[in-house]
């Protein structure tokens, strides 16, 4: 692992500790949040008419620095959702990306369809936080975890109720995906040095289980990435910076939107 993802571990770790000291399991398992109603991500991907675009919220990040950190998290779930977001992943993690505590409640406050808890997830307690705060699906990066280490939080988000989106970087990790993960997300962006190519989502494709739901993310920023992804059997494509560089997210999330739609009609006028 890079010198960054290993900070971010280690931090993660150590955050974790804490939080768990002063947040009981019992307490989480009684909050309000634990017993929302949950939001199947896999199906609105599948039933999406606006090419199963997960919208993400985020302030800032290692690789892009400030990126936005003053957004209303409230006001940008709810023009994502009224574009035609199939789903809004929210960044949770502080240290590193600017997240703050009310940002994800606010989110599924703000919204009904489905929301991913997106953090470095290393330990079962995280899980249950993400129950707590409303997510209705949680992202395994295989970068930072084992396949045992997969298999396991897998399984226990599935027991909780949760969907597992499992983020690979390369044919290795290829390998640690686990049979109880959901959707696999290729991620475009290369954890060791940040740089970025779609192109890593049409090779590794290609080395994908058969059969089960796949997403791109990272370095989305043109309708022509989308169609030519889901030409290669992509069925969801996360999109965070673009939008969130906006002074409007949400209104630059339809008109992506709107420029993708009139991306394909060209393309299938152009083969028919």
């Amino acid at each position: 692992m890079g010198n960054i993802l290993e900070r971010i571990v280690e931090h993660k770790r150590l955050e974790v500790d804490r939080r768990r000291q002063q947040v009981p399991l019992a307490a989480l398992q009684d909050s309000e949040g634990y017993d929302h109603k949950r939001h199947d991500l896999c199906r609105a991907l599948e039933k999406s008419q606006h090419f199963g675009l997960i919208a993400e919220f985020k302030r800032k990040s290692p690789s892009q620095d400030d990126i936005n950190l003053n957004a209303d998290a409230t006001a940008v779930a709810q023009g994502y959702a009224q574009a035609g977001a199939a789903a809004i992943s929210c960044l949770t993690d502080a240290h590193f990306f600017g997240a703050r505590p009310d940002d994800i409640t606010r989110v599924r406050a703000a919204v009904d369809i489905p929301i991913i808890r997106k953090d470095f997830l290393i330990d079962r307690y995280q899980l249950h936080e993400a129950r707590a705060m409303g997510a209705d699906a949680v992202l395994l990066i295989a970068t930072a975890l084992s396949a045992q280490q997969i298999d396991e939080l897998a399984e226990e988000a599935n027991t909780l109720g949760l969907q597992v989106i499992c983020e690979v970087h390369d044919e290795t990790e290829v390998g640690k995906i686990s049979p109880s993960v959901d959707i696999i997300g290729v991620n475009n962006r290369n954890l060791t040095n940040f740089k970025v190519d779609i192109s890593n989502s049409l090779e590794l494709e290609q080395m994908l289980p058969p059969g089960i739901l796949r997403i791109s993310e990272s370095g989305i920023d043109d309708p022509q990435s989308v169609v030519k992804l889901r030409r290669a059997h992509f069925q969801g494509f996360l999109i965070g910076t673009h939008f969130m560089r906006q002074a409007d997210p949400g209104a630059a999330c339809a008109r992506f939107i709107q420029e993708t739609h009139k991306f394909e009609a060209i393309y299938k006028d152009a083969i028919a």
